[in-house]
Parts: C-alpha cells; structure tokens; sequence
C-alpha cells in the first residue's frame, strides 16, 4: 500500500534557497572570477590594477609593457586565464615561479634565445657602488668587477634566482626577470634612521677567505672598531691576517709570505701607493675614511695583475653620497682627520678628505750621551743602548669626483701625502763629542682617471690613466768636537735624493659568452721613470736617471664546469724595453718578452666545502733594493730593474688549500711556496759600495679560524713559515734565513658589542726575526714579539647626527719590541757601538672623537 506523504511546498523552497545561497558561497570560496573592463589601457597599468585588486605578485618590465594597449570588458575564472587572454597575440609569455608571475618577451623562433641579465650593485644608503660583490645566478657564481658591474647569460632562463653578498651587508635573496639594467641595493649591517635604528651586527662577516687560492677580502669597517682606530688604520686590520708579517710593525710597507719589502704592492684607486717612513704604524699610507673595499692577494694570482713577484693589496676608494651632503670629522691625541661629500642632481659627487698630525706629534728628544755609551738621556733596558723619539709630520689629502650614466661609470681620484722624520743625538767617546742630525722627506703623489661602459648589454670596457710618484729626501750631518776647547774636529754631510715615477695606461675588457664561460682581456703601457742623486760633502759622488717602458697584454680565462668546478687558466706578456740617460756609459740591454703563465682552480664539493690550487709566473721591473754599511744598518731606495746593475726580479709561486663556511664559522688552510729570484743587494765598506745577486725561497702554511656570533666576532690566525736566502757574498754555498724570516706567528682577534659599547681586543705573539746586524756570521733569534691592544668604543645616534667616543691601548703591557729598520747602529770607539732606536710602538693610549652627519 502506498502512503502518500503531504509535501510542505514553502519549506522546500526555503531549502533550496539556502543550497543556492549556500554553493555560491562555496564557489566563492573555491574560486576567484577576474573581471577586466578598459579601454585603450596600457598593459602594465591593467596588472597594477589586477596585482592590487586581487593580491597576486607580478614582475615584468614596466617600460616595455605600456606600449601594448588592450580595449576589452570580460570575466575570467582565474588569473591564469585573465594572462593567456591579456598576452594573446603578443610577444610575451609568462612563468611562475615560487608564487611570482614572471612576464618576459618571446624571441622569434628562428632566433637563438640568449637571456641576459646585468645590472649594478650598490648600497642603498649611499648608493655607493659595491666591487667585487659575490653573486650566485642559478646556482652559478661569479664576481661583480671594480665598480659593481656584472652580466650573466643563459639560453635555458629567462628568470634568474639572484643571491648576492657583500662583507657588512645583509644578502640580497631575489627572483627577477632577464634585462641589462638592474639596479641591486644591498643593506648595509647597520643603518641609523631619523627616528628608528634598525640594527644588525656590523662587525660580523669581517672576513671572507676560501673564494680564490690566496686571495681574501677584509670588511673595512671592522678596523673601526680595533685598537688603534685614533686613526681608523685599516693596516691594523691587515697584520691580523694568516701570512702578513706583524712582528715588523709595518704600515707604509708589507711583508707578505716570505716577499721582500718593495716586492708587494699597495693599490689605491687603480694606482700605486709606494709608501713613506710612516714612523708609528697608528698613521697608515691610505686614508681610510676613503676605503671601501680591501682585496688581499698573497700569491698565485691572475694574470689582470702584474709588476710584482710578490703580494698585492687592491684598496677600491669610497665615491661619496650621491643623495645628500655629509661630513665626517675625527679627532684624538695623535691626528685630525676630515672628510666631505656633496652630490651633484643624485649621479655624481665630490669627495675630499684631509689628515694631518699635531705638530711636533712625539716630543723630539735631543739625545746625549757621555762615559762611552752612559749617558744622560732615555736608555733601554732593553735590545737598545737609546731611544729617541724624533720630529715627526704626516699629512695627505684625498680628492675624488665620481659619477655614472645609464650605461657607463667614471672617476677622478687624486691624491698627495707628505712626511718628515727628523732628530738630534749627540754621543762622548774619549775625548771628542759628536752630533748627528738624521734627517728624512717623502712625498707621494698619485692619481687615476677611469671610465667604464656597458656595450651588447653584457660586457664591460675600462680605459684607466694611472699616476704614481715618490721622492725622498734623505739626508745625515755629523760633526765632531774636542771636548777640550770645542774646536772642530771633523765634519761631513750625506744627502741622498731618490724619485720614482710610475704612468700606466691600460684598457680592461670582460667577454661574457656563456653562464659557463667568461674571459678577461686586456693592454697597455707602462712607463717608469726614477732619478738618483748621492752628494757627499756637497760632492756629487752619483748621478743617475733611468727609464722603463714596459707594454704588456693579458688574457684571463674564466670556465665553470658542472656548477662545481671554475677554472682560470691566463697569461701575461710583459715587454721590456729599457733606456737610460744619455750620459749613463752602462750598455742599454736588449729588448725582451717575459711570458708569465697562470692557472688556478677551484673545486666545490658541497655549499660549505671547497678545495682550491693555484701556480704562477710573475715577473718586476722595479725594485726597492737594499744597501748594507759595516756597522750592521741598512737603507732602502727604489730603483729601475736596468737588467745590468739590477735585474729583472722573478718568481715562482704555488698555493694549495682548503676551506670551510657554514653559519658564521669559517676554516681556512693553505700551503705556498715562493721561489724569487734577480734580488740585489748592496754592501757598503767606506766609499765603496759594491753589488751583488741574490735569491730567496719560502715555504710556509697559513691556518685561519673565525666564528661570528649574533653581536661577536673570533678569529684565530697562525702561520708556520720559513724563508732563506743566498748572495754571493755569502761565506758559503749554503741558503741562510733572510732578515724578514719568522718561524711562528699568532694572532688573536676579538669584537663585541653590548648596547651602545662596543669592545676589542688583539694579540700578536712572534718568534723573532734575526738580527740583520749579525747576519750572515751569526743567526740571533733571540728577541721574541709580543703585543697586546684593546679598545672600547661608546656609539651615540640623534637622527641624522652620529657621535662615537672612544679609548684605544696599543701594546698595553709596553713591551720593549725590536723594529729594526729603525735600529742604527753607531761606531762610538774602536771595539765599540752605540745601538740608537727610533720605534716601534711603545704603550700608547688614544682617546678619540668621531662625528659623522
């Protein structure tokens, strides 16, 4: 039997109605409609409208994108569909890529497709360009050049995975389309705001080592914060490193792995800085309030560089802020220090910056003696007999203008320092009195026109005009008195008068043919020029003038094999072609080609692991030879390689090692050998001074070890190394140590920062370098190097006025250590000597004030 139920016809409308109400609500939820209603509307304004109206992430090309306009009004399902219709007909096309819609443009199809993508990086607080950038595209790596610049070219992606990293900047981690003018701003560690302080750890990522065989990069604004920032030396930083010689105190100079002094070079802007006396190592040869990035290269490096058989040090100057005017000033109880920047409509900008000690910096000390070495003034309890501390002025200027086009960059760096070193000491043997007057001047000058530009989107050209000049002065009077009566007995005067000239004009070229390949070409001309002078009793007993062009050519390769493997293989060709002065009776010898291969490689076995090797051929056309007198002193004068009297210097270099990173820890091993050879030295013996060649060999092994915390950072360096040496004046065939040659040398580092104070420490322990006074006949290590300085810093910030307050100790526990190129040694009597020091770094407070707006 069949019931029939009566039906409730409202309550099933009703019902239906909530189902209805219901699944659009569900459609709603599972589905977003597009709906799209212009009329002659420029593409890119359509997705800005899309992008902000229905929150999807878009990136595409602005500029090239407003030239199609579209008329349409219609509903989409999804944004999907709402592409296809909006690129139909076009030619465009789309990616997407981790959430972000990638629009780029479709070649034609009989077109090989080559992506390009280049830009420049910069900070984006100052817009300060940012060398030497590391840059990861696609998991490939390569290296911006000198002002930022890179290009990378794909035939498989037309959108790149970007990370870039900079020392003392955050990385910049994006995802862009392919095209040549990106603009990449990296955020530096610490940024000051007017109101807010945006805070990161600024002395963290202070070094970077491993990326190249013997090669690192240091974080300038880490020696900011070490002792003996009165003058924010930057070669404070340096003689923290694996491999460079701190025992010897030196700033003007660098002993490198085993190199001689003069055998490395110090690169400022594109030219040389040969150095002057620089008594104290608190005033260092480069201003760095003008440094903005330190490149160290121990050995074993490219053919791009050359005209040394040592290291090099390439210091890339700061441009200036191309948004607003600012001024830097420093002051403590040693220096003054300044520096302005204007901008010139946001492209360019002037730079200038000025140094300069208080006069009479170290309290000249006239110094005597009497009793045969007794005496009355400031003796040493230590290596020796006196100290003096001499008359001693520094000052140099830096001016810079800088700027940069759509495709092109240029500079204007010019620089002038000057010093002088100066001091009396009068000594009693028997019955006569003496008075020395040694005194020394350097100036140095140097400069470097560059532009640079972009051309077939992805490779760069630069033409640089480099000059480089140091003359030095150098002069000593001696004069002798019966103490009886103080009628003269005798007298002389030595004046010594050295130049150096350096004019290099080159062209540089990067060919990007391939992610996989590129090449560095490049050419140009070198030209030396050095003039020497020796009067002695107003007699000139030396007269000499000598010229050097050298033009050269190079090619460095650069190949990337399966992601993890990079090659360099290079050569450079050197011409030498010496002349000299017409009245120089010294035959001219002939023309040559000294070829210099190169080769280094680079194996990355995971992200934190990588072993790397590294061998060349450098040759040095001028040299910094020494002359050695009786009593044990010497003096150091530059020189033109003539290929007679001095020869061309050469050397053979290998580096192999290893290197780990991972979260703020780094491990660095590596092993070198040096072999040089064509080194000259001269022996003094009264009137005569003779000649002779030499060579040195050095072996050595650098470990370094750092581990950066959220707010602190620790390094450790060591470094075993040994380097001998023989002349033919030697008293046997046998190789013996050289006067730079230190068996063990340790170094330890630390920063912290706690609120507003910022603390620092480092130690220095060696195991001694010979006396150069008792060598060859006798190796006397005896006298070790120790050196401990500390440091503390108060930070204030008040909008855009920055205010830093602090006190330096260097060498706290004031331990007596030997620099002997400021050792002299004076024959007093027949059988005696006077050892007269004129320093290394005694205890030295320095309290300081910087003001940054």
């Amino acid at each position: 039997m069949n019931i029939l139920l009566p039906v409730n016809n409202k309550n099933l409308n009703y019902k239906i109605f909530l189902s209805l109400i219901f699944l659009q609500i569900t459609a709603n939820i599972f589905s977003q409609e597009i709906r799209i209603n212009c009329s002659d509307k420029p593409l890119n304004e359509i997705l800005i409208t899309l992008r902000d109206d229905y929150k999807v992430m878009l990136s595409f090309d602005d500029k090239h994108l407003s030239t199609y306009k579209l008329t349409l009004n219609r509903r989409f399902s999804s944004p999907e569909q709402a592409f296809d219709f909006l690129i139909r007909g076009l030619p465009l096309a789309y990616e997407i890529n981790e959430g972000v819609t990638v629009f780029y443009t479709v070649q034609p199809p009989e077109q090989r497709k080559e992506y390009v993508i280049a830009g420049k990086i910069s900070d984006a607080v100052s817009h300060e360009t940012l060398p030497f950038s590391a840059i990861l595209i696609n998991r490939s790596g390569l290296i911006s050049d000198a002002k930022g610049n890179f290009a990378y070219t794909s035939t498989t992606d037309s959108v790149f995975s970007v990370i870039i990293s900079y020392l003392g900047y955050y990385i910049l981690d994006t995802i862009v389309g392919y095209g040549s003018h990106h603009n990449f701003r990296l955020t530096p560690s610490v940024i000051a705001l007017e109101e807010i302080v945006v805070i990161g750890s600024e002395i963290s990522h202070s070094i970077q080592t491993g990326i190249s065989p013997g090669i690192s990069k240091l974080n300038h604004k880490v020696a900011y914060y070490l002792p003996g920032n009165g003058d924010n030396s930057i070669f404070n930083l340096l003689r923290l490193q694996p491999g460079i010689l701190a025992a010897g105190e030196q700033s003007a100079d660098l002993i490198i792995r085993g190199s001689y002094e003069g055998q490395s070079q110090i690169i400022f802007d594109g030219f040389t800085i040969y150095g002057m006396k620089n008594f104290n190592d608190n005033i260092s040869a480069v201003n760095p309030y003008m440094a903005k990035d330190i490149k160290v290269m121990k050995g074993s490096y490219g053919a791009e560089y050359g005209e040394r058989v040592g290291s090099i040090v390439d210091i890339t100057g700061m441009d200036g802020n191309r948004l607003s005017p600012s001024v830097q000033f420093s002051i403590n109880n040693m220096t003054l220090n300044g520096k302005a920047s204007v901008p010139f409509r946001k492209q360019s900008s002037l730079l200038i910056a000025y140094r300069q000690t208080f006069y009479n910096l170290y309290s000249p000390y006239k110094s005597t003696t009497s009793g045969g070495g007794f005496g009355r003034g400031w003796q040493s309890n230590g290596g020796a007999d006196y100290y003096v501390n001499p008359d001693y002025g520094f000052r140099d200027m830096n001016l810079k203008y800088s700027g940069s086009g759509r495709k092109s960059n240029y500079f204007i760096s010019l620089y002038g320092g000057m010093d002088h070193f100066s001091y009396t000491f009068e000594y009693e043997a028997g019955r006569l009195n003496t008075t020395l007057n040694p005194g020394e001047e350097n100036l140095q000058l140097g400069g470097t026109a560059f532009y640079g530009f972009n051309w077939k989107k992805k490779n760069t050209s630069n033409i640089i005009l480099s000059y480089s000049s140091l003359h030095s002065d150098r002069e000593k009077t001696e004069e002798t008195e019966r103490t009886s009566g103080h009628t003269l007995y005798s007298s002389s005067s030595q004046q010594n008068n050295v130049s150096i000239t350096e004019l290099n004009s080159r062209t540089d070229n990067r060919l990007v043919f391939s992610e996989q390949h590129t090449a560095d070409i490049g050419l140009g001309l070198l030209y030396y020029y050095s003039m020497t002078s020796e009067h002695v009793d107003q007699n000139i007993t030396n007269n000499e003038n000598t010229n050097l062009k050298i033009p050269y050519l190079y090619l460095q390769d650069n190949i990337t094999l399966l992601k993890k493997i990079t090659l360099k293989p290079g050569i450079r060709a050197d011409i030498y072609l010496p002349q000299r002065g017409v009245e120089d009776p010294v035959a001219v010898p002939s023309k040559k080609i000294f070829f210099q291969p190169r080769l280094s490689a680079r194996y990355r076995i995971d992200n934190h692991f990588s072993v790397n090797a590294a061998a060349g051929v450098y040759n040095q056309f001028v040299a910094k030879n020494m002359t050695n007198d009786t009593a044990g002193n010497y003096t150091m004068d530059w020189s033109l390689c003539d290929g007679n009297t001095v020869k061309v210097l050469n050397s053979q270099s290998y580096t192999l090692g290893c290197s780990y990173n991972n979260h703020g820890f780094t491990a660095s091993l590596e092993g070198y050998i040096r072999n040089t050879g064509g080194i000259t030295r001269y022996l003094k013996t009264g009137d005569i001074t003779t000649p002779y060649e030499g060579d040195g060999k050095t072996k050595g092994l650098d470990v370094f070890i750092k581990q950066e915390f959220k707010n602190q950072t620790l390094w450790i360096s060591y470094t075993l190394s040994k380097t001998e040496e023989y002349f033919t004046y030697f008293p046997s065939d046998e190789y013996l140590p050289a006067m730079h040659d230190q068996r063990h040398e340790l170094k330890l580092a630390g920063l912290a920062r706690i609120r507003f104070f910022h603390f620092s420490a480092n130690y220095v322990f060696g195991s001694g370098v010979p006396d150069p006074g008792k060598l060859p006949d006798v190796i006397d290590y005896t006298r070790l190097y120790n050196r401990l300085d500390v440091a503390a810093i108060f930070k204030f910030t008040r909008r855009k006025l920055h205010i830093d307050a602090g006190i330096s100790v260097m060498n706290v526990f004031n331990t007596e250590n030997i620099r002997y190129s400021n050792y002299i040694r004076i024959p007093a009597e027949d059988t005696e000597t006077i050892s007269l020091y004129t320093g290394a770094v005694p205890r030295t407070p320095a309290v300081f004030l910087n003001i940054y707006y």
